[in-house]
């Protein structure tokens, strides 16, 4: 449903009174319309309506208030009640340090309407003022600056500036003792005793500001921008105009931290940042298009670290973090195009995932590399044309279209209307090179499609590029001296090169990563056996680039846990002759890659535990210290040490090292006693960290004895009226799944989850697994 014939709504004029959690509202909504109102409303208790001032008739159900009013035009008034509760979506109340809470708002996508009466429409953009009554010792933060603020005995009221035209779900209302930090119109809040962490969110911000104003060459809109720490988050961060919203360890950086911390908090401020203009300025018409915000923002964020911090490997993080997991949902028979028809609101929350953030990013990186400064202008040209108001997907493309000749609609429905991607076979015939597409599945038997595929290569050392419109393409060449495809792994297509491979060029670090992940894929699927797999790593073995060397590292610590008989010992000789390599490193990039390989050894190798978990309690670099408090984890089996520390340590960032590494523990009765206390001193955004005891080979059982009597029902609560559990789940099921295929199958059949894309993507991808065991 993206439009309500013959409705308009104008503005929301919202009043509401706190006690505590609970609220009384009076909401006047200047609308026009040609029948009776159907406004969204769960969780709320409508007192009365009034429609231009006098009493009008209603009827409320379990997801509406509709009113009588016929045709009407004016103010249509509503007295409500409410109340902040214990969830994650909503109007919510989120604890910290046992006894304090702030109340905030999660409404994307379709959650406003548990805080006021509305139109729950990203279509039905409005002008909003906020009014708000709380008790004079709390902190109100809205997506406007505070217009004025009166004293009322023990109360006082906080009136906010009107908001621009919005969508329901940018809207953003925060009440508790805030701690502000601010330069400028920047300003990070948090609760008491963190904000000087925010300094560096800060200087992200205020560099990603300026990039995008460049960028898009548009003004930022709103006088003022908060940055919130909110203390129990259910996603990474959230676009509130004006007033965006951050999981603490989303947000907050210690002046110690790692680089990983930099990178996420740099990565996720550009992220949200870039959605006020991609997402807030200009609104998809509905939730179809959700792509469109989050592909772009996922874009855009790291062009944005990398124009200010370019020696962070943004774009090798990219390829993993983004590319890489998109391309393995997507070779599923539970993937779905990038642009999806949802009609519900249970269907919106399903596609928040790898395929509209990491595919939908993947392909505009390509069709940027294919067309040069003219997406840039074509994006602009797209952005002024439809501020303050919604756009649909082929308003960008055409927008596009004016400033090329390329035929960017048909590129585009190529890979946004259809499922899948392909990989394209290289042969070479006398003197031709023949390119043949097919689609690249891990699953067998599913629908061959074919695709318009933007290609760039190198030919006996020149740059070409072609648009592959056919199955099967023959290039002349005359004497083959060198080739290579897919030039900085820009295309989301992968190679399978049936040539001599000594014809292949030399690689870039990107190009060398594409490589190594597209044959451990042909591993996965069949395509190509585990002799051929393990030859490319062979040839690879002395490579020291960051981002070859990761994928590497990762690729074999999973294929260990997979089959370890036939990967162990490779994985850990290769792990320990990286360490030692990228340790004596400075680069901070290598100084990072050393602590992840320092972690995935000492899972690995027992021996490495040992020598490292001496450095436990002594000073540690930042970036070693999460591999030194799982190396403790494992051969001290020290609960209470580290339980204390996971409670004692004040940022969440750090929290979260040690509540890992206590997954690892090597006693699985010890590891069942963390999950037991996890229940009730971890907070519910990060219960989801459990499930990372699914990967440790000692207590797994215990995990899974855990996971099936409460676990599951602990996590389905926590995450409620979100997909975020099975999204999690589709990792942990091909690992703990390993010779209990039947079981985890029937347990997850009979769940409540049973239909959930992540649960059948994982249940998929165990069959996968379950294969490459058994080799």
């Amino acid at each position: 449903m993206s439009y309500i014939q013959g409705l308009d709504i104008e503005r929301y004029d919202i009043f509401m009174d706190f006690n505590e959690a609970k609220y009384e509202g009076v909401e006047k909504i200047e609308l026009t319309t040609d029948s009776q109102v159907v406004l969204d409303a769960v969780g709320l208790k409508i007192k009365y309506v009034k429609a231009n001032g006098k009493s009008v008739e209603f009827k409320q159900t379990e997801n509406s208030l509709i009113v009588n009013t016929g045709p009407f035009n004016g103010i249509l008034e509503i007295g409500f009640e409410g109340e902040a509760v214990e969830r994650l979506v909503g109007i919510y109340k989120a604890n910290y340090d046992n006894k304090n809470y702030v109340i905030s708002t999660q409404f994307e996508s379709v959650h406003a309407r548990k805080m006021i009466p509305c139109v729950d429409n990203p279509n039905y953009k409005a002008v909003f003022k906020l009014k708000i009554r709380v008790s004079k010792d709390l902190d109100v933060i809205s997506n406007m600056p505070i217009e004025k603020i009166e004293f009322d005995g023990n109360k006082k009221i906080v009136s906010f500036y009107e908001t621009p035209r919005m969508s329901t779900y940018l809207l953003y209302l925060g009440i508790g003792k805030w701690e502000q930090l601010s330069k400028g119109k920047i300003i990070v809040a948090t609760v008491p005793g963190k904000s000087n962490n925010g300094e560096f969110s800060i200087w992200v911000a205020k560099k990603s500001i300026e990039f995008y104003e460049r960028y898009f060459e548009i003004p930022y809109m709103i006088p003022k921008m908060h940055l919130i720490a909110v203390p129990e988050f259910a996603f990474g961060a959230m676009e509130n105009w004006g007033a965006i919203t951050f999981r603490e360890s989303a947000l907050l950086a210690p002046k110690d931290s790692d680089l990983g911390q930099l990178k996420r908090v740099a990565e996720v401020v550009a992220h949200e940042i870039a959605h006020q203009w991609f997402g807030d300025l200009v609104t998809m018409k509905w939730w179809d298009d959700l792509w469109l915000n989050e592909s772009f923002a996922t874009f855009m964020s790291y062009k944005a670290v990398d124009s200010f911090m370019p020696n962070m490997n943004m774009w090798d993080d990219f390829l993993i973090n983004e590319t890489s997991g998109a391309m393995v949902r997507d070779s599923l028979s539970t993937t779905h195009p990038i642009h999806v028809d949802v009609k519900s609101p249970e269907e919106i929350e399903g596609i928040f995932d790898d395929i509209s953030y990491g595919k939908g990013a993947s392909i505009l990186r390509m069709i940027e590399y294919f067309l040069g400064e003219s997406f840039r202008k074509g994006l602009n040209n797209y952005l002024n044309h439809f501020k303050y108001s919604n756009a649909k997907a082929a308003d960008l493309w055409d927008s596009l279209q004016t400033t090329t000749s390329y035929p960017v609609r048909s590129i585009m429905d190529s890979w946004i209307m259809q499922s899948g991607y392909p990989y394209v076979k290289v042969d070479f015939d006398k003197d031709h090179i023949i390119l043949e597409q097919k689609r690249f599945t891990l699953a067998n038997n599913l629908e061959d499609l074919s695709y318009i595929i933007p290609i760039s290569m190198n030919v006996n050392g020149k740059r070409q590029d072609i648009l592959m419109t056919e199955k099967k393409i023959s290039i002349n060449i005359d004497n083959l001296r060198s080739l290579k495809l897919n030039l900085d792994r820009a295309g989301f297509y992968r190679v399978y090169y049936n040539i001599d491979k000594n014809l292949i060029e030399d690689m870039n670090p990107k190009e060398k990563w594409g490589l190594i992940n597209d044959y451990y894929n042909f591993l996965l699927s069949g395509l190509s056996n585990k002799d051929e797999y393990l030859e490319l790593i062979k040839r690879n073995y002395n490579e020291e680039s960051y981002l070859p060397v990761n994928e590497i590292s990762s690729q074999l610590f999973t294929l260990s846990l997979i089959n370890k008989k036939l990967f162990k010992d490779v994985a850990i000789s290769y792990n320990k002759d990286q360490y030692n390599r990228q340790n004596r490193k400075v680069d901070p990039n290598y100084k990072y890659l050393a602590g992840l390989i320092a972690r995935r050894l000492s899972i690995l190798d027992k021996g490495f535990a040992q020598e490292l978990s001496n450095m436990f309690g002594k000073e540690v670099e930042p970036d070693l210290r999460e591999a030194v408090y799982t190396s403790y984890a494992i051969i001290s089996n020290d609960f209470e040490t580290l339980s204390k520390r996971y409670l004692s340590e004040n940022l969440d960032s750090e929290k979260l090292k040690f509540l890992r590494s206590m997954m690892f523990m090597s006693d699985p009765s010890i590891v069942k006693r963390s999950l037991e206390w996890a229940e009730n001193n971890v907070k519910i955004q990060d219960l989801l960290y459990l499930n990372n005891a699914a990967m440790n080979e000692n207590a797994k059982d215990v995990w899974w004895e855990w996971f099936k009597s409460k676990g599951f029902n602990i996590l389905y609560k926590a995450f409620e009226g979100t997909a975020i559990l099975g999204r999690n789940l589709t990792y942990v099921i091909p690992i703990i799944g390993i010779n209990r295929e039947k079981e985890v199958e029937e347990f997850f059949s009979n769940s409540p989850l049973s239909n959930d894309a992540g649960i059948r993507s994982g249940l998929e991808l165990l069959r996968v697994y379950s294969r490459i065991s058994k080799l």
